[in-house]
Parts: C-alpha cells; structure tokens; sequence
C-alpha cells in the first residue's frame, strides 16, 4: 500500500488515468485529491464519479468544487432556460463560476440523470476543506491552497473557508516544524516564477522546466499546471517520490 496526492485535475480524465497508470495504481493503495478535479476540462464530473465509487481515493473541497455548488444546485431544481428568472445571488455566483471555466462541468451535468446529478451534489456537499494524516511516523496537512494568515496558535478548524480553498500560503515561510503542507491551487511554475524574479510569463516559454513539484520549507506544492497547458503530477507520501505526465 502506498499514499499519493494529486491535485488540480480540471477534467482531463484521460491525463488523470495515465498518471494513475503511471504510479502502479493498486487499489490497496490511498490516492488523496487536493480539489479542483472539475471545470475548464470536459470530463470533471467523470473523475468525481470514479472518486465516489472507489474507497481507495479520497478527495478534499477545491475552490472550483466550492464555487460550483450553488450554480448546480439552481441547475438541478430548475430549467436553463429559466437563466433570466435567477435570484440574483444566485446569478452573480454562476456568472463568477463560469468565467473560472465553469461551462464544461455544466454541460457534462446537464447530461447526467436526475439521480446522477444528485449523487454529485451530494458528494460536493460532503467535501472537506483539509486532511490531516500520518503516514509512516511523518505528519502532513492536505490542503487544497492556503494556509493563508498562519498562525501556528490557531488550529485547522479555526481558519476560513477562503484562507483554506482560496487563498494561497506563503511559501518563502516555514509554518510547521513536524509536518509538510501539501498544497494545489497555485501552479508551480508561478512559485518558482515569483521565487526567482522572473519575467510574467517566461515560464510558459521553458517548456515544462519549471512545472515540477516544488518543496521547500516543508511546502510541497503540488499542482503542476495542468490546467494550464502545463503537467499532472503525484507524490508519494511514503518517500516524496514524484511521478509527472
């Protein structure tokens, strides 16, 4: 048995299954999802699915799953074409939630089931924002972006939704002495780009250079850009190893 993390997956399912090949995926192993398995690809919903009826993944709350809940929740009780009829709440979230590439993930729920659609709802709901664990005497935190506004006197349950699914560490700072953060959210190649003061956008002209895992200061950051063109990775909590596709 083995524990890896994967994060940011943003619905490419065919990347997600050759990464998982790429591991020796066996289902005694435990395969934590940092959040951000849906939007901007077209098979989001496929990988929530497949997280659902599998023990061996776990997934945690992404500011993706976060922001989809509301808008598919209207989805599931009322008909598209009602769009104009939207409270207006509810209209500014689904506005918000399709400008960060929520139109995939509605057009893959639309053609789900009524019960398929409130299976998915139900796991959203159900989605935790952190996970603590041990794995072979060594602590880790899992977390989708934050910790931001740290504070090594404030436990887990006492930071916000935002400072946990939203907003992003600082990761030039140490914040545990015994335990790893392990985080998405941030693709790694804006850590390194912010870290060495280079040129916005030089990263995206390197290849994949600056697209692995970056671990420093107890932070493992995970989310290797696939969202954006760049790698899916994994870790292995057991010895950090890295796997990329």
């Amino acid at each position: 048995m083995a524990t890896y993390v994967i994060s940011d997956i943003h619905g490419d399912y065919e990347r997600f299954v050759k990464l998982l090949a790429t591991i020796k995926f066996n289902p005694s192993d435990k395969v934590y999802l940092l959040g951000d398995m849906i939007d901007r690809g077209n098979q989001g919903l496929k990988i929530l699915q497949m997280a659902m009826k599998n023990t061996s993944f776990v997934a945690l709350m992404g500011n993706h799953e976060y922001m989809a809940i509301k808008p598919l929740n209207w989805l599931f009780n009322n008909d598209v074409s009602q769009f104009e009829n939207m409270p207006v709440d509810v209209k500014k979230d689904f506005v918000e939630w399709l400008n960060i590439g929520g139109q995939s993930t509605m057009k893959e729920f639309q053609a789900l089931t009524h019960d398929e659609q409130a299976e998915i709802l139900n796991y959203l709901n159900e989605l935790l924002p952190y996970k603590e664990l041990t794995v072979q005497g060594q602590k880790f935190v899992l977390v989708h972006a934050g910790i931001d506004n740290f504070s090594k006197e404030k436990e887990l349950s006492e930071y916000s939704i935002e400072e946990l699914i939203f907003d992003k560490p600082s990761y030039y700072l140490k914040y545990f002495d015994d335990k790893y953060l392990v985080t998405g959210h941030t693709p790694t190649r804006y850590i390194r780009e912010e870290e060495l003061n280079l040129p916005r956008g030089i990263v995206d002209k390197s290849g994949h250079k600056y697209d692995k895992i970056y671990k420093k200061k107890r932070h493992i950051a995970i989310d290797c850009g696939c969202g954006y063109g760049g790698l899916l990775g994994a870790i292995c909590l057991e010895n950090l190893q890295e796997f990329y596709v």
